[in-house]
């Protein structure tokens, strides 16, 4: 059975993101919901234990939300055989302290097939913290997230 992705746009002033009520944001940003979970509920489960054990437990979950636009690109690149995103993994947050994706972030290497598109091989750009997730998504299921994403980016559809 395939997995389910979504994107919500949300204000990241009422999620009282650090980055985002230090620079007065208007900008909405995308949460990521995987089979009905937002992404950031799902890694701090997966990071608690890790970060308690470094004795810093607020470390778990410490992700910020990315804007639409950079967020859409990046993945949809990501499609493309050869490309840095596809290559390199594609940071699906960022900074909750700084808003930066390259601060503080989790990577997710994306590979496709002729039914499927896979996100595998979670890591954070920091922590050799063992993630072991792993999602498909029906193509047809991915595409349709992805035209919404677009839409939030602001591009005609």
């Amino acid at each position: 059975m395939a997995d389910k992705l979504e994107f919500k746009l949300v204000d990241p002033i009422e999620k009282k993101e650090e980055w985002a009520l230090e620079l007065k944001s208007t900008q909405k940003v995308v949460e990521i919901y995987l089979n009905g979970r937002e992404i950031v509920e799902i890694l701090k489960e997966l990071e608690s234990p890790y970060a308690e054990e470094e004795g810093h437990p607020s470390l778990a979950g410490a992700y910020g939300h990315n804007y639409a636009k950079e967020l859409y690109e990046d993945l949809a690149e990501a499609m493309t055989e050869g490309s840095y995103f596809q290559e390199k993994g594609v940071e699906l947050l960022c900074c909750n302290d700084c808003g930066d994706r390259g601060c503080w972030s989790v990577l997710v290497m994306i590979k496709q097939d002729e039914d499927y598109v896979y996100w595998e091989r979670f890591k954070n750009n920091h922590r050799k913290w063992d993630y072991d997730i792993s999602f498909r998504f029906a193509k047809k299921d991915y595409e349709q997230a992805m035209q919404q994403l677009k839409a939030f980016a602001g591009y005609i559809i």
